[in-house]
């Protein structure tokens, strides 16, 4: 059966040769239309176009994807009606390298097929996230180390200024700010030196031209307005029936004074009219008749106003013009030092990203941006040949998700249109009211520019704009409750979206009409304290509670209907979900009450991984193996099972350290722990012969052998390898396991797992840095979110935050924490920053110490918090917009509601359909904005009778939605104990009877289980492909020269590298330097009888300069070589061989291999049938005299050379038994080189 299109959505199948935006409603089956209209594009029968010729746009790859099937499996539907359609059989072909993508991988395309272009290596790497964040963090370190050793004075007044103490975290985070804010623009240099000019003011009159002085000038006018409306409204009740006659004349006088104000736009008059306003004192006459209610309505609509007025002044007009502009100059020092650390910081940024060859998502944008536009000689963006060959290539455009574009993204994506050409071909879809990712820098501003241009209308040219209002998801409830809310509260002041009449949703899809008119009203579910505290609760768990009962209350009794079979069924578990703003805080107390109540539930959250037990316990181990002297680390490892270290014991060990160092009388710095125990091991303390002490020490002695064996393998063991062997020898995994909700457990252990294989792949190395890794994703909240391991078809609630819940549907949808404060805090910091407004600053005077807000610091504040009032509005559309035939809205309130009801009662006297603007801004959290909304609806009524509280009866806009107020109470009382009791003996009786049935087979079945011996536990080790490294049974690190030993001592007070010079290397990192400098050395003639260490010493230093120009390494992987030990291994027999065997062509160097062997030769249980191949790499071997003679380099930190004879002799017997077997031939003679000795040994 043919779908039906409405005609709005038919006009966006068939409209063509224009630029389209598709204002598409939650629910309004966008993505079914954007299908429709690219099959019906490449099926044309007069102008067919292969999909391959089309850009689609999503926001996610997931998004991707599914846009992919989805066409793929239209396109094969038609192939099904039309077999021999040569056309559609090409596109099932193309379907596959369609650009149906992201806008990151369509610039990743773009660059990868043009990157000579812009002088970028083509073996580039994208880079992981965390490792962008190790590298800014590194970049910023040195940055501000530089900044201190120069000390400039401009550098240090800023520091004075804008610092905490002696921390410089709030400078760099200004710092990350401004430059992330920058790459949001296409020239982000451009932008930065713009904001150069920011505080550039010599004159009031100069700000007439200044963008966020209009914006000032706006904000002003929306209040006075705001404050006209209000005493209006107060005049109507004076004069109303009962009002307050008497203060008739000064409301009539406090009108003509706000309609002057405002009126002037210049600096210095608004200052004065705000210094010295002053408002009439309400009179004192007596009046008869008079509703001491509406009385003290007025005065306190009147001191609102006034508090409205003065609160304007203060953060518009605080300080004379004079002052003003003396300010503007002293910011203007502070914001121009800013700049310069910001540019200096990217340019760095982008020097080390190049080293390493990186690419992150900011820069695959801007390289793509570089390859398509130019600018010519006056400025003007010009399309490159890139640019105009993907014109005349893409017959259309197609933009999923376009509310959340940016200036970035829409410049580069109109680049490649045909619009300049006069060629319309921009196909645009999405919602503003749904643009929920401004923390991005998405722009939805672009969005709603178009929206207020482009027509609608179908005799349009060029541009158009067709709007999807009709929602084919929800019931007729949930529609007009999510219209009657957000038609109050989304207004064109506030976040920059209207909820008129065109953005209003009106329900279209089909669903069995209720038996009840009010089962399927919206809720509005109110927790609230009850009179008896007996068993006392937190605001989050009675919230909770409120929450399981009512799902137990609706599971398997609220009628849903079945997306398969479309009948009516009763509600499951699956079908709930329950949304909060941020999980954080909350998803534990609900999932502990849920479960409580015998709910199933599962929690899907992007944070919280590194809180969880089982990471915080692995990753404790691996800070402790890093640097044993931290004690809190230390502490959690001595709790885990396999050390099974008590909190007793650790007190007694504490304690036996503070006895001796008392008798001792030492007054020495505080041990730390790992000393205590390695003292207490070493010395033990007169023991009272107890089996206690004996144990402890036992342990003890375990912990410190299992630490010193797990620290040898950190410097030559990679991070996945390390981790992999300390779960399993520790038995990690069998304890986490075992833990509830061990399979999710288990599940995060391997997410750990698969994370440090990602880290391996990035540009730094080691286990410092991989901690690191994983403390810079948790500072800088780069969360990893716990492991999925849901299955889709499981019967639980979920529970998930409103931005992951974005674009899918539920039958019951919970909103819950509604009472939650809204964050505020990123507009109160020192230094704030607008995308448009530029930067805003306090006037700091470091030498007095004095600090005051600046007007246009004001000004970006009072920009962020309506553009972050606007996100919270537009989040709050989301959450109401997934349910799909219940929609439950919940919050705490306890004794705060009545104080909110009675603040409240004058908006049920408003007519106007929008709140105030103050309401909106005003309100604290979600709740506070519903409640306010809800004050003019027939529910109300009810509710303020029971609390005792005067309403005003008024017909008014969406008086008669179908929406719910219940207030809930935890009852405890007697006979509900008694209720619950006697469930539990019913319980036990129940339990009682069960002996009666036993089942002697399933005893049998279960014992047999029980009682499981493996058969084949001999096998245990056995695998196809090992690595010679892990098999040598003496394997220890190689330790790079300068690295520490395994000490005891107090930790080294922190000297910045400007200052020490020094940098840390890794053992690993040295080893692998070494190597690799050994394999590219040219061995060449040259290298013989040179006379001197230095000239040597000076030729290794040259041909290290030319591999680095010519990009064979990048200078920091070989930087911590000392040349000086490669020039002593020249003077070496070996190295005059291996010369000679250079010029021969016989030398080879860093060689592969793999070596068959049958699998009893490496444990005798193991089959001799099978066989094991065993992989590695040989340093050097050569050719003297028909024979072979191997090679092997070590730089070990070694004292004698019997120890590298013991470590590796099975590595060289594995390396002869290979070559022998390749080559056939023998193998003389081998050798180990030691350039810790300098010596050769032979073995």
């Amino acid at each position: 059966m043919a779908v039906k299109y409405t005609p709005d959505q038919q006009r966006v199948i068939d409209t063509r040769d224009k630029n389209i935006l598709v204002s598409a409603a939650a629910g309004s089956g966008k993505t079914a239309v954007l299908v429709e209209r690219i099959i019906r594009k490449i099926c044309d029968e007069e102008h067919p176009v292969d999909i391959d010729r089309l850009l689609i746009v999503t926001f996610t790859s997931a998004a991707a994807a599914q846009m992919r099937e989805r066409i793929s499996r239209a396109i094969q539907k038609r192939l099904e009606e039309h077999p021999e359609n040569e056309h559609l059989q090409k596109q099932s072909a193309l379907i596959h390298n369609a650009q149906i993508t992201t806008i990151d991988s369509f610039c990743l395309f773009i660059i990868r097929n043009n990157f000579n272009e812009i002088g970028l290596d083509p073996g580039f790497r994208v880079a992981d996230e965390g490792e962008i964040k190790l590298l800014e963090a590194d970049v910023m370190e040195k940055l501000l180390e530089d900044a201190h050793g120069e000390a400039s004075p401009e550098f240090l007044h800023f520091v004075d200024s804008y610092s905490t103490g002696s921390s410089d975290q709030k400078i760099e985070e200004a710092i990350y700010r401004l430059y992330h804010f920058s790459m949001s623009y296409p020239f982000p240099e451009e932008w930065l030196e713009a904001r150069r000019e920011d505080y550039q003011v010599q004159s009031v009159e100069e700000l007439n031209d200044r963008k966020w002085y209009q914006d000032a000038l706006k904000y002003m006018d929306t209040v006075l307005e705001e404050c006209r409306k209000r005493i209006h409204k107060a005049l109507e009740i004076a004069q109303g029936y009962g009002g307050p006659i008497q203060y008739v004349e000064n409301l009539e006088a406090d009108l003509q004074l706000l309609g002057n104000m405002g009126k002037a736009r210049d600096y210095s008059q608004l200052y004065d009219s705000f210094t010295y306003i002053s408002f009439t004192t309400l009179s004192r006459k007596k009046a008869e008749d008079v509703d001491p209610v509406r009385k003290d309505m007025v005065k306190a609509i009147r001191d609102e106003v006034k508090k409205s007025i003065a609160d304007l002044k203060k953060t518009l007009f605080p300080i004379s013009p004079e002052d003003m502009l003396a300010d503007m100059s002293v910011c203007q020092k502070a914001v121009d030092e800013l700049v310069t650390l910001t540019l200096s910081f990217k340019e760095r940024l982008d020097a080390a990203k190049r080293d390493k060859n990186l690419v992150d998502f900011s820069d695959m944008e801007h390289f793509a941006l570089e390859i398509l536009l130019t600018k010519d000689d006056n400025g003007e963006l010009k399309p490159r040949e890139t640019a105009l060959e993907l014109q005349d290539y893409f017959e259309e455009i197609m933009i999923d998700e376009y509310q959340d574009s940016n200036e970035v993204q829409e410049l580069l994506l109109r680049s490649i249109s045909g619009e300049d050409k006069g060629h319309y071909n921009r196909f645009m879809v999405g919602d503003v009211k749904q643009s929920i990712y401004k923390f991005r820098l998405a722009r939805p501003e672009i969005f709603m520019e178009k929206y207020d241009t482009y027509k609608t209308g179908e005799d349009v040219k060029d541009r158009v704009r067709i709007d999807l209002s009709r929602n084919f998801r929800s019931r007729r409830e949930v529609t007009e409750a999510t219209n009657f809310l957000c038609g109050q509260l989304m207004a064109k002041e506030v976040g920059n979206v209207e909820y008129d009449e065109n953005a209003a949703l009106y329900a279209g899809a089909s669903y069995v009409e209720p038996q009840d008119a009010g089962q399927y009203a919206t809720e509005l579910l109110i927790a609230t304290d009850s009179e008896d505290e007996s068993q006392p609760m937190t605001e989050k768990e009675k919230e909770a509670v409120m929450v399981a009962e009512r799902i137990q209350e609706l599971v398997g009794h609220f009628p849903v209907t079945d997306d398969q079979t479309g009948e009516q069924r009763p509600a499951k578990y699956s079908d709930i979900v329950l949304l909060f703003r941020a999980t954080t805080g909350w998803d534990e107390d609900f999932r502990r009450i849920l479960t409580q109540k015998g709910i199933p539930v599962h929690i899907t959250s992007k944070t919280g991984y590194f809180q969880t037990l089982e990471i915080q316990g692995i990753v404790n181990l691996l800070r402790v193996l890093d640097n044993p002297l931290q004690d809190i680390p230390l502490y959690g490892v001595l709790k885990l099972p396999c050390f099974d270290i008590t909190e007793a014991e650790v007190a007694m060990l504490r304690c036996a350290a503070k006895e001796k160092k008392e008798k001792m009388k030492k007054t020495a710095d505080k041990q730390f722990l790992y000393e205590e125990i390695c003292q207490y091991c070493k010395e033990p303390p007169a023991l009272d012969g107890t089996v206690y002490d004996e144990i402890l020490i036992q342990k003890l002695t375990f912990l410190l052998q299992k630490l010193e064996q797990y620290r040898r393998m950190v410097a030559y063991t990679p991070i996945k390898e390390l981790l992999g062997f300390l779960i399993q020898d520790t038995g990690y995994d069998t304890y986490v396991s075992s833990m509830p909700g061990g399979d999710q457990r288990q599940a995060n252990i391997a997410l750990l797992l698969e994370r440090a294989g990602n880290f391996e792949k990035t540009s730094f190395y080691g286990l410092f840095h991989f901690i690191r890794y994983l403390e810079t994703m948790q500072e800088q909240e780069v969360d990893f979110g716990e492991a999925n391991i849901l299955d889709e078809s499981a019967d639980v609630v979920r529970v998930m935050t409103i931005h992951k819940s974005k674009g899918l549907e539920f039958p019951i949808c919970f909103v819950c924490g509604l009472a939650k404060q809204f964050n505020q805090m990123d507009a109160r910091a020192s230094i704030l920053m607008d995308v448009e407004l530029g930067i805003g600053v306090d006037c700091i005077d470091p030498v007095m110490r004095t600090r005051r807000k600046t007007m246009r610091k004001n000004v970006v504040a009072q920009r962020m918090k309506e553009d972050t009032r606007g996100e919270d509005l537009r989040v709050l559309y989301v959450a109401l917009t997934r349910a799909k035939e219940k929609l439950i809205l919940t919050a705490y309130q306890g004794e705060k509601l009545d104080k909110k009801l009675s603040d409240r009662l004058y908006l049920t006297m408003e007519n106007a359909q929008k709140l105030p603007f103050s309401v909106v801004m005003g309100s604290a959290c979600y709740f506070d904005m519903i409640l306010s909304a809800l004050m003019r609806h027939r529910d109300m009524e009810s509710l303020l009778e029971e609390r005792g509280l005067p309403y005003e009866k008024h017909q008014l806009p969406y008086g008669e939605i179908p929406l719910q107020i219940r207030l809930w109470q935890e009852d405890n009382s007697l006979e509900k104990k008694v209720k619950e009791t006697g469930k539990a003996a019913m319980l036990e009786e129940a339990l009682s009877h069960t002996a009666q049935y036993a089942d002697t087979q399933l005893e049998q079945k279960l014992s047999d289980r029980l009682n499981f011996k493996y058969p084949y536990a001999y096998l245990e080790g056995l695998t196809v492909k090992t690595t010679v490294s892990e098999l040598k049974k003496a394997a220890f690190e190689e330790e790079a020269e300068p690295a520490a030993e395994l000490i005891m001592t107090a930790r080294e007070p922190y000297i910045p590298r400007f200052i020490s010079g020094e940098e840390a290397v890794q053992g690993t990192q040295y080893g692998t330097a070494v190597h690799k400098v050994m394999e590219l050395l040219s061995f060449d003639a040259s290298y013989q009888n040179v006379p001197s260490d230095k000239v040597y010493m000076g030729k290794i230093w040259g041909e290290m300069q030319t591999w680095i120009a010519e990009g064979r390494v990048q200078k920091e992987d070989i930087a911590c070589v000392n040349t000086s030990r490669i020039a002593s291994f020249f003077h070496s027999n070996l190295a005059k061989r291996m010369i000679s065997a250079q010029q021969r062509g016989e030398l080879y160097r860093e060689q592969p291999f793999v070596l068959g062997l049958p699998a009893h030769e490496l444990k005798e249980q193991y089959p001799s049938e099978e066989t094991v191949l065993i992989q590695g790499v040989i340093d050097v071997f050569f050719y003297e005299d028909g024979e072979l003679v191997i090679a092997d380099y070590k730089t070990d930190r070694v004292e004698q050379a019997v120890e590298l004879e013991k470590r590796y002799r099975t590595q060289l017997d594995y390396y002869q038994r290979a070559l022998e077997q390749i080559t056939g031939a023998h193998v003389k003679e081998r050798i180990i080189y030691s350039f810790a000795l300098a010596q050769e040994i032979g073995l």
